[in-house]
């Protein structure tokens, strides 16, 4: 005979606690699932409840069930388990978890500790989350209409936790402050007009597929396009330093010659001074390695996957003393030849990253009020970057949601466009490799997409489909030309796997890190110069190659990143880091701009004085 309620209720008597039926009910079914007594499950909760310093409600009870009984109880009952407990064993829904964490410990076993925490997580979100009843639904109040409130943006949460706003992120009390400043904004005028804005691919030969075909390069194509590189860069700084010819990097020679390769790291960790590596190419250095002997200089900035040129000497052949490292130079702008007569002078700007929800629930509240500052202030543009079904996200990690990750993205963008379709306004979407609604874990990332049907086959409706007219999907990265301004774009945190990679001696180029970091990149002339690339990151070598290059110096580069959120004027380029929309539980930044066209048409021309980040003003954000 199970638990019954007035048990349930003699034990909280003990403790002064009053207890409703909805309550009780919901603790019955806790015993019958973990198989305790009543005087268990109470004793359970009075060591929940003071630790957290929460009182009793349904919603405190899922929380206590998902996280104190899922660690108290099933640890206590995995230990105790024995041999014969195995024997004619069947799945339901209470145990099915735990089965999979018994395969995962198994798999596990033949993984480093990293690699065995993301199998853990996708075994996870493989398992279906318990369908929550009408009651349930009302208790939560989750319904199934649309999110939208009064004809403004309001998005719900798609989840029990997710439920109640994160207490943080509403608590907060600087939203509207501005963090930072980019140029002379005392006059600056915010609010648009509705002119909108032309979007187009700079290069459409170059545009990343919605479908694609990936990871199916061999390693003698990887190493082709590696040595390529390599090739490019040796020739750009040969001619723009004036140098006659390379030397072979791994043959003695008593006089000093001038070599060309890539710095690599001689074993797995951070670069140091007496780990560097220089590969030359296969043309060059027939593809050997050297150690670099970097006593002799005062100053340098090396990171894995540079390639650099430099002067010295190489007496044994088995290590070249470096005497001179050769500057990169930047890439020179595209002319701007924007349409005036159908847009105005002026180019509005609002910029944000992901993740739009905070990292303990899908209450989508952040990216509600962004929405909000974009209704106020009317930009012609606005760029969202993912993700926005996050993987690092709680409920989304552990498959605690109650739709599918692709109709949860969906949901997302239909009240996106529906709330901007009047605003006369573009919004490009940026894909991003933690969405885990898209299929494709890979950099360069395909553009999203958003099915014409529903999850059961049929037709999604004409009214959702015409909101998305004005939403434009672009891969991660890309590059866009919008009214002649040109965009660089990508959602990828190369900012911070250059920081944790880079070995900087002297500060060149002066003690901005931020800026030296963003320097490497736009020098490098690729959206990811790092190899071999971060854990997080899965680069297919070949659309690595045909995509993820500068084609040409962007005017304004996005590039979000967990590090500080800066913007700055690097190589005459105005280099924007927008920072996330949400960090961990409390409100981060967004970062909204204006840039006067035709003063960035006069100042893209070689001969002129002014770099183009001159004719951007902007300010970061608290949301």
């Amino acid at each position: 005979m199970g638990v019954t309620s007035e048990e349930i209720a003699d034990e909280f008597d003990a403790f002064g606690e009053q207890i409703d039926d909805d309550e009780l009910l919901k603790l019955q079914g806790m015993c019958k699932s973990w198989s305790i007594d009543a005087n268990r499950i109470v004793n359970e909760w009075m060591a929940f409840s003071a630790s957290r310093k929460v009182n009793l409600s349904v919603d405190t009870l899922d929380v206590f069930d998902r996280e104190w009984l899922l660690k108290k109880l099933q640890l206590s009952q995995d230990k105790t388990k024995t041999p014969q407990d195995k024997k004619g064993k069947f799945y339901t829904k209470e145990n099915i978890s735990s089965a999979f964490e018994n395969d995962v410990e198994i798999l596990g076993s033949y993984a480093t500790p990293e690699e065995k925490s993301q199998v853990t997580q996708a075994a996870k979100r493989q398992l279906t989350p318990e369908d929550l009843n009408s009651s349930k639904r009302r208790q939560l109040g989750l319904n199934n209409k649309s999110p939208m409130v009064n004809g403004s943006y309001s998005p719900v949460a798609i989840s029990p936790a997710g439920a109640t706003p994160s207490a943080k992120f509403s608590s907060r009390s600087n939203a509207g402050d501005v963090v930072s400043e980019f140029g002379n904004t005392s006059n600056v005028k915010w609010t648009g007009e509705g002119h909108g804005c032309k979007v187009t691919h700079y290069d459409p030969d170059t545009e990343l597929a919605a479908k694609m075909k990936y990871m199916f390069h061999k390693m003698s194509e990887r190493g082709g396009v590696l040595n390529d590189v390599v090739q490019e860069m040796g020739t750009v700084l040969q001619n723009a330093h004036g140098i006659e010819d390379y030397a072979h990097l791994a043959l003695p020679c008593q006089e000093a010659v001038t070599v060309c390769g890539r710095v690599c790291c001689d074993s797995i960790g951070k670069l140091n001074k007496q780990s560097v590596l220089l590969e030359g190419s296969r043309e060059t250095s027939a593809g050997k390695c050297i150690s670099l002997d970097l006593t002799d200089l005062k100053q340098f900035s090396l990171f894995p996957g540079q390639v650099i040129a430099c002067d010295g000497v190489n007496i044994t052949g088995k290590k070249f003393s470096v005497h001179k490292i050769y500057d990169s130079v930047p890439m020179p702008f595209p002319e701007v030849t924007p349409d005036l007569e159908n847009v105005g002078n002026q180019l509005r700007v609002m910029v944000a990253a992901g993740p739009y929800a905070p990292s303990n629930s899908l209450d989508y509240s952040p990216l509600s009020d962004l929405i909000k500052y974009v209704n106020r202030d009317r930009p012609d543009l606005v760029v969202l970057m993912g993700p926005f079904v996050d993987l690092k996200n709680t409920l989304i990690s552990t498959g605690d949601v109650e739709e599918s990750f692709d109709e949860l993205f969906t949901k997302q963008m239909v009240e996106i466009g529906r709330a901007t379709q009047d605003l006369g306004c573009k919004v490009v979407v940026v894909s991003s490799s933690r969405d885990v609604h898209h299929c494709s874990n890979v950099y360069p990332q395909p553009p999203y997409s958003i099915s014409s049907h529903l999850a059961d086959g049929s037709q999604r409706p004409t009214s959702e489909l015409d909101v998305l007219q004005h939403l434009i999907f672009v891969s991660d990265p890309a590059t866009l030309r919008v009214n002649g301004v040109v965009l660089g774009l990508t959602s990828t945190d190369s900012l911070m796997h250059l920081s944790k990679s880079e070995l900087s001696v002297g500060a060149p180029g002066g003690s901005d890190r931020m800026s030296r970091l963003a320097q490497h990149i736009l020098r490098q002339r690729s959206y990811y110069p790092l190899y071999p690339p971060s854990e997080d990151v899965n680069v297919d070598y070949g659309m690595w190659e045909a995509h993820a290059q500068l084609p040409v110096m962007p005017h304004l580069l996005l590039m979000p990143s967990d590090l500080k959120a800066f913007i700055k004027d690097v190589d005459g380029c105005c280099f924007v880091n927008p920072g996330r929309l949400t960090t961990g539980l409390v409100g981060g930044t967004y970062v909204r701009m204006v840039i006067d066209v035709p003063t960035l048409a006069s100042s893209s021309s070689p001969s002129s004085s002014s770099p183009p980040s001159s004719a951007c003003r902007a300010q970061i954000v608290k949301v």
